[in-house]
């Protein structure tokens, strides 16, 4: 039977919070915000990386909203369908909704933007994988879309919440960097873009027509700032309004403040390490005299032995200060495909030696770790401490911290051999980092670990419309990976805001920053 998604009347509240429109609010002020990381591109389909969905929401739209505790709501779409068949879905779009240059927007503008997102000249890591499960997309008129799917994708409307709508008019070859000087920076969205200069400022203005309701705050101005000392200095001394990513070690001191509001939740961020177990001989592994040696990490007692090592509660504790959950899984508690006896191993050194010794390794090695210095909370704080830990079986782990605009780039093209990564569930589920960290193939798959029974269970529930097996089959796909120690997950962050008295940023699980969420006390 087809199912129909009305949800306007159950988050009409939530649309107006999105839009930035509130009872008296004061829509002159300019609003401040300092964010630890720099957008890449006002390209919305350039790269699909956190800081650049947080920017491109307050230019440009999406069919669907994602709610602060990862809900779909109506976005540019009011309503949508699936069936009766499994493969078809009907998205009805918003009417008199027009783009910053008055232009109208239609269901030419949807499709044209699902045809854009892939193709992206230059393009680091596209949204390809927002739309990979669509196999054809049909305009039935000015504001109905039909969208036929390869297979049945129950996630489609979370997907599509991450695909930005941009004009038909600037063509399939449009360049990113006429997005970042302005040209093609028109979307539908709260704000109008002003202005873009990397590494210092992003800048916009009120978009008074749009269709949720005049935003709050007349110029918003968005300053990347690395340095989490460094975005406390500029709250406390009044030259910013708001800060995300707060650092742990600063919050008990901004919440005795009594000039500053802070808010928080627990993230759907899941820090964990990608083993090379592809190679036969590592990248960045050698023997304790630096000679070269067959890759270890091929064992899995060798990884069995690194994962006892890890004390995920003293990383809690010591490294985030208490502001994570330890993590042996993908997704949370209350999101599908969560695996209730997947719980995080107590450490056992005596257990990894011994573990170590058995695969002919009870001297042990040297390893090089590669993390960020600057994408994720005390990201290389965290491999300092792994460093540490592991280092008591016996390997000696150097720690390589790149800047983000560098470290994706080369973990795509396969050159560490034990990366730290951090990935959001944008979905609701576990199918998306399961698939795209691990599934056979795939890009960000940066340990190419294989496993065709993982890869099975994860086509069956990619096909799988009944939520309950579905459920399932990602529990058994989680327990596969986890076993085979595949990843070794560590912690979800708990996501962190400060703002100046009189304001209150409405905290997110997926970490994202809007101006449209900072509301009054």
């Amino acid at each position: 039977m087809s199912r129909w998604f009305n949800l306007r009347p159950i988050v009409a509240s939530l649309i107006v919070a999105l839009a930035g429109t509130f009872p008296g609010a004061a829509s002159a002020q300019d609003l401040i915000i300092a964010t630890a990381t720099d957008t890449t591109s006002i390209d919305p389909h350039f790269q699909d990386l956190g800081p650049n969905q947080a920017i491109r929401q307050h230019v440009f739209d999406s069919l669907v909203h994602i709610g602060p505790k990862n809900e779909s709501n109506p976005g540019l779409a009011t309503e949508w369908t699936r069936g009766p068949d499994p493969l078809l879905w009907v998205f009805k779009l918003r009417r008199g909704v027009k783009f910053h240059d008055g232009s109208p927007f239609t269901a030419k503008d949807a499709a044209f933007s699902i045809e854009r997102a892939p193709v992206v000249p230059n393009s680091p890591a596209t949204l390809s994988r927002r739309v990979a499960d669509i196999a054809k997309v049909e305009i039935v008129d000015d504001f109905t879309l039909r969208i036929v799917t390869k297979t049945p994708t129950p996630i489609l409307p979370n997907n599509l919440a991450y695909l930005a709508i941009v004009s038909h008019k600037i063509g399939i070859d449009a360049q990113s960097t006429d997005f970042n000087n302005g040209k093609h920076a028109t979307g539908t969205g709260p704000y109008k873009f002003v202005e873009f200069v990397p590494g210092e400022r992003t800048v916009f203005a009120a978009n008074a027509d749009y269709w949720g309701g005049k935003p709050r705050w007349q110029k918003v101005t968005v300053r990347p700032m690395v340095n989490a000392a460094s975005r406390t200095a500029a709250l406390l001394a009044g030259d910013v309004h708001v800060i995300s990513d707060v650092s742990p070690t600063d919050i008990p001191r901004l919440k005795s403040d009594n000039r500053l509001t802070v808010t928080e939740t627990v993230s759907n961020r899941i820090i964990f390490w990608t083993i090379d177990v592809f190679r036969d001989q590592a990248l960045h592994v050698t023997a304790l005299d630096g000679s070269s040696m067959p890759n270890p990490l091929k064992d899995l007692r060798v990884r069995q032995a690194i994962n006892l090592a890890i004390d995920r509660q003293a990383i809690v504790d010591r490294v985030m200060d208490g502001l994570a959950v330890p993590a042996n899984q993908i997704v949370p508690a209350g999101f599908t495909g969560y695996t209730p006896d997947l719980v995080p191993p107590k450490p056992d050194l005596e257990r990894a030696r011994k573990l170590m010794a058995e695969a002919g390794h009870e001297k042990g090695f040297q390893l090089t770790i590669h993390t960020t210095n600057n994408r994720y909370i005390n990201d290389a704080r965290t491999a300092q401490t792994i460093a540490q830990m592991v280092s008591r079986i016996g390997i000696k782990v150097n720690v390589t911290a790149l800047p983000v605009a560098v470290y994706f780039g080369a973990a795509r093209k396969n050159e560490y051999t034990f990366p730290q990564v951090g990935w959001g569930n944008l979905t609701g589920d576990a199918a998306q980092v399961l698939r795209e960290a691990l599934k056979t193939g795939f890009i960000n798959n940066y340990g190419r670990w294989s496993n065709p029974a993982f890869d099975r269970l994860l086509d069956q529930a990619d096909n799988e419309i009944d939520m309950a097996t579905r459920e399932d089959l990602l529990r058994q796909a989680t327990r596969i990976a986890i076993n085979d120690v595949a990843i070794i997950p560590t912690h979800w962050q708990v996501n962190v805001w400060a703002a100046k008295k009189g304001l209150r940023y409405v905290p997110r699980i997926d970490e994202l920053t809007y101006a449209m969420m900072v509301e009054p006390e």
